[in-house]
């Protein structure tokens, strides 16, 4: 595969991007990943986004030893090729279930620890065959929240010294991205990795979620401004000022979903105190919901804020939004009762933080994005 090659002037357009869709085995993004992602490509390219972080997932990749499936990514690759969409490779899935190959460990910690070769073998594969494509690799999303029982050194010395050796034997002219600074391992301490891992990656990375698990009603951007700037301020603190860093997640939390995780907290809306929420909704129901209307809306004139604010702060290259598209089990039927399970239903996984909603429909926040890329043209 032939990554496409020539000069790009550093407008927003270039230093805006959208996180896929999760390809998790287990997960409800899986279906539309396997059967919607050239569909998503051509909305990519519609919305005049350039960058699309896209995570390749081991265990959908390598589910026996030595045996690749890489029919699913050759489309995706070869259409944001022909679509001029530059690609941030992320090694492994967010949070597949399992979380690695069952022929390969009981978990990360576990391959790194007793079999290396498993994944160093997989890093190499993957990186030999998307070389002519992909430029920018990103080693392992968020592992400590997904992957239990690795400590920092583990991830420093056992997996990103590792796979940036490989990466730079394959692909020299390439770039790689730690995983985001904020969500190191859980195990050890975070300041362990400036010194450990200096000289083995090249753009620093992080993710921001302001408010987590609060209802966000300011539209202003200005947390996540301020989250930037302290992130710069540690980089140059630790001497590493001279790498840009990349925001690979932003996301206004309320998306989410408001029949699980979110369930009480949506209870709480400051807005609507006296509105109740069923642990259970059907698909159209979760889609014309207003408080499903209402995250959207204020997401949308949030983004139009935050991408300047960010973008504008020295050293700060790129922002990926989170997310693409709603992610639904089985894909989005309007009929399907999604949500928790309920005493006399068994409900589906579903996942909405998508500026395009579960039928394919725009929301107000695709179409605000739209418009701030046209505008910076």
């Amino acid at each position: 595969m032939a990554r496409k090659s020539g000069s790009k002037k550093a407008s927003l357009r270039d230093r805006i991007g959208l996180n896929f869709i999760r390809p998790d085995v287990g997960r409800p993004g899986n279906h539309d990943f396997l059967n919607s992602g050239l569909w998503l490509v051509s909305q990519f390219k519609e919305m005049g986004a350039k960058w699309n972080r896209l995570a390749f997932s081991w265990v959908l990749m390598e589910p026996q030893q030595g045996s690749f499936n890489w029919e699913p990514y050759d489309r995706i690759v070869e259409a944001c090729d022909r679509e001029g969409i530059e690609i941030l490779a992320t090694l492994g899935g967010h949070f597949d279930r399992p979380p690695v190959p069952a022929w390969a460990g009981e978990s990360l910690a576990d391959v790194v620890r007793t079999n290396p070769a498993h994944l160093e073998r997989f890093v190499e594969a993957w990186v030999q065959r998307y070389k002519g494509s992909i430029r920018h690799w990103e080693i392992l999303n968020e592992p400590g929240s997904f992957h239990e029982g690795l400590t920092v050194t583990d991830y420093v010395e056992r997996i990103l010294k590792p796979s940036y050796a490989i990466v730079k034997s394959v692909q020299p002219d390439a770039l790689v991205l730690p995983c985001s600074f904020d969500h190191l391992p859980a195990l050890g301490e975070k300041k362990e990795f400036w010194d450990a891992a200096r000289g083995y990656y090249d753009i620093h990375n992080l993710h921001i979620y302001v408010d987590w698990g609060l209802f966000r009603t300011r539209t202003s951007a200005e947390p996540d401004e301020t989250i930037v700037r302290n992130c710069r301020a540690l980089i140059e603190k630790h001497g590493e000022a001279d790498k840009p860093l990349w925001v690979t997640e932003i996301g206004w939390w309320g998306t989410g979903n408001i029949t699980s995780h979110a369930y009480d907290i949506y209870k709480r809306d400051p807005r609507k105190p006296s509105l109740e929420f069923l642990p259970s909704y059907r698909g159209k129901e979760i889609l014309d919901h207003p408080v499903v209307l209402r995250e959207d809306a204020l997401r949308a004139e949030w983004l139009k804020d935050m991408y300047p604010r960010l973008l504008s702060v020295p050293g700060c290259e790129k922002a990926f939004l989170w997310v693409s598209l709603d992610e639904f089990e089985g894909g989005y039927d309007p009929a399907r009762v999604y949500g928790r399970s309920a005493p006399d239903t068994s409900a589906s996984q579903l996942d909405l933080w998508g500026i395009i909603a579960g039928d394919k429909t725009w929301r107000k926040s695709a179409h605000a994005l739209q418009e701030l890329i046209r505008s910076s043209d």
